[in-house]
């Protein structure tokens, strides 16, 4: 029997097999097993399931997503799962030699707001709650809550709506940083020439971000949107403050 041909069989075998292990695998193991014998990775497998599942696919429909993606396989004609497995494949390209970095999250029961309304400091009452994310860097902040797949980053998600998806059209992405990470003395655009510049530090916001600030649910002075923070490596360890609310102007949009 040809090579082709027992590849052939053995993914119909799995196929064929998938409702008998519904009671002892998870939907996701399911998922994964139909996926390698497609000969998918380990990697790229789970960046497929991350995928869907990030966008709205409960687990219980994984699977029947994957083999509706998959088409008919058995015939070579795809319905758009090799599509999205290149997708995978050119993002974990991406990653490759990029660090992993930890920013912390720090929602508004930790801190409190400056008397001085938007050019005062916060004042930070305790770090009990606050939450890691781990991330790659020169990611944004607004990408790592939108498209994130590692621990926590669902929790990020339910403070940081990002609801013009990074164009700066909104300030739903509006974070507040620690005032430890923060250089009131110039804005971003004025330190990218300059030489000597600390890197460890987010600096004051260009003109066309203020703008957006100034529509932010109760603006800082270390206020930032986080479309426009990139994370390299020298903000490894960075704390990001999360205001009470936000306010979305795309809601009063009249898109009819």
């Amino acid at each position: 029997m040809s090579s082709s041909n027992c590849s052939f069989m053995r993914r119909l075998s799995i196929s064929k097999d998938d409702g008998d292990d519904s009671a002892t695998h998870t939907p996701e193991q399911q998922t994964n097993a139909f996926l390698l014998s497609l000969g998918y990775s380990h990697a790229v497998s789970k960046g497929i399931i991350d995928a869907l599942v990030q966008n709205g696919i409960p687990p219980s429909s994984l699977l029947g997503m994957v083999k509706g993606l998959a088409g008919r396989y058995e015939v070579g004609e795809d319905a758009g799962l090799e599509a999205l497995a290149a997708s995978v494949k050119k993002e974990l390209e991406n990653e490759q030699g990029k660090a992993k970095l930890k920013v912390w999250f720090l929602p508004s029961t930790g801190w409190s707001l400056s008397t001085e309304d938007s050019t005062g400091v916060p004042t930070i009452h305790s770090m009990d709650r606050a939450f890691s994310v781990e991330v790659m860097e020169n990611t944004n902040l607004a990408d790592v809550a939108r498209f994130g797949t590692t621990e926590n980053c669902d929790v990020l998600r339910e403070y940081l709506e990002c609801a013009c998806n990074g164009i700066m059209a909104c300030s739903t992405c509006h974070v507040v940083i620690h005032p430890d990470w923060f250089d009131s003395t110039a804005t971003t655009d004025e330190v990218v020439s300059r030489n000597g510049v600390d890197e460890a530090k987010i600096y004051l916001p260009s003109e066309p971000e203020q703008d957006m600030l100034d529509l932010a649910y109760y603006p800082q002075i270390s206020s930032r949107l986080g479309c426009q923070i990139t994370l390299t490596k020298a903000l490894d360890g960075m704390i990001v403050l999360l205001p009470e609310g936000s306010n979305n102007l795309m809601d009063s949009i009249p898109f009819e």
